[in-house]
């Protein structure tokens, strides 16, 4: 409520208790004008801080994933920084669509959030023909959460120990390889390496990650780029093998595991994230309210600690930060689909 609406509000109180009947009893007249004053005087108060009610989290995919399992964690902590209960509401279906439309339908109250990714925020513009939605129009950034690193691995099979035997090995037996693909990112991390090492390899494109890692273990399947937790499991079993990780770096959840491009392919860099919104007409001091306390909420080492157990690396980022990070993220991804010849839906 502005100034003016305040000032109104108790100007009318007063009024109306002026012009009480006068016949009242005096008794009953001076209680009725406390009580219209007193109403009036409530009214006009300022609102309440923010956050004075529970806040909800809207997940664009289903329960029991790695995004789901990352944001619980980050909900149970941010439930202790914010001191309002944190209530997860999956919304799973359609690239993520749903989730970003029922975010877009709450209040610009900063009572919704969204976990964004790189799919809602980014790639979804190239991978479908129409979006209902603009990640840069219609949310604002609040930071950044986590990088999704991906793991290089190969049937046991594959006499190659290194992302530079790989190559050597493709390009000395062309059109052998296959890569396994459950996704629009797995697609997108196979076809930049094949392209970039001049190489061939034939994409064979899986319902989920699980069948295309078995295909893998057994060797009908040559190479695939996996999640770090499931990959990691086979490959400590001693049933797949791992050449590198696609971030330009090492990562910090795997720092034994060289990257791609410091192994034999200089430039290489395909990595999922995850980042934080609201409605882009929130208030900015709610916003900015929300950036300190999530960065706070993921300093925190066990969360880190938690994190890296299913394969996050923590990313943070000012809500400025974020918005030229997606921007730039929608040009490369544009990219890389264009390339890997991803036709949109």
């Amino acid at each position: 409520m502005t100034i003016i609406n305040r000032k109104r509000s108790l100007v009318f109180s007063l009024w109306f208790a002026k012009h009480l009947d006068l016949q009242l009893n005096p008794l009953i007249k001076r209680a009725m004008v406390c009580l219209i004053v007193s109403t009036g005087m409530a009214q006009s108060g300022w609102a309440q801080p923010y956050p004075a009610n529970p806040i909800r989290i809207v997940a664009p995919f289903g329960v029991g994933g790695g995004g789901d399992t990352s944001l619980r964690i980050l909900g149970q902590q941010l439930t202790l920084e914010l001191g309002q209960p944190v209530i997860i509401d999956n919304r799973p279906g359609a690239n993520g669509i749903i989730g970003a439309q029922e975010v877009l339908r709450s209040p610009a109250d900063g009572y919704t959030l969204f976990y964004g990714s790189t799919t809602t925020l980014a790639a979804n513009t190239s991978l479908m023909k129409t979006l209902p939605y603009d990640p840069l129009k219609d949310f604002a950034p609040i930071t950044r959460v986590g990088l999704l690193p991906f793991v290089l691995v190969v049937t046991p099979a594959l006499p190659v120990h290194s992302v530079r035997e790989l190559i050597a090995y493709a390009k000395a037996h062309p059109g052998k390889l296959s890569y396994a693909s459950a996704n629009a990112t797995g697609q997108v991390a196979g076809s930049t390496f094949a392209q970039m090492a001049g190489i061939d390899m034939l994409n064979v494109p899986y319902k989920t990650n699980a069948a295309g890692l078995t295909d893998v273990m057994n060797g009908t399947i040559s190479v695939m780029f996996a999640d770090v937790p499931s990959a990691l499991v086979q490959v400590e079993a001693g049933r797949m093998r791992a050449l590198g990780v696609t971030t330009a770096q090492r990562s910090a959840i795997l720092p034994q595991l060289p990257s791609i491009a410091e192994s034999g392919l200089p430039g290489y860099e395909v990595v999922a994230w995850t980042a934080m919104c609201v409605r882009a007409s929130t208030n900015p001091a709610i916003v900015k309210q929300l950036n300190a306390a999530i960065i706070k909420a993921l300093d925190n080492p066990e969360l880190r600690a938690k994190f890296a157990k299913i394969g996050i690396d923590v990313a943070l980022s000012s809500p400025i930060e974020l918005s030229t990070f997606i921007r730039t993220e929608k040009g490369k991804w544009a990219t890389l689909i264009h390339a890997a010849g991803i036709q949109p839906e």
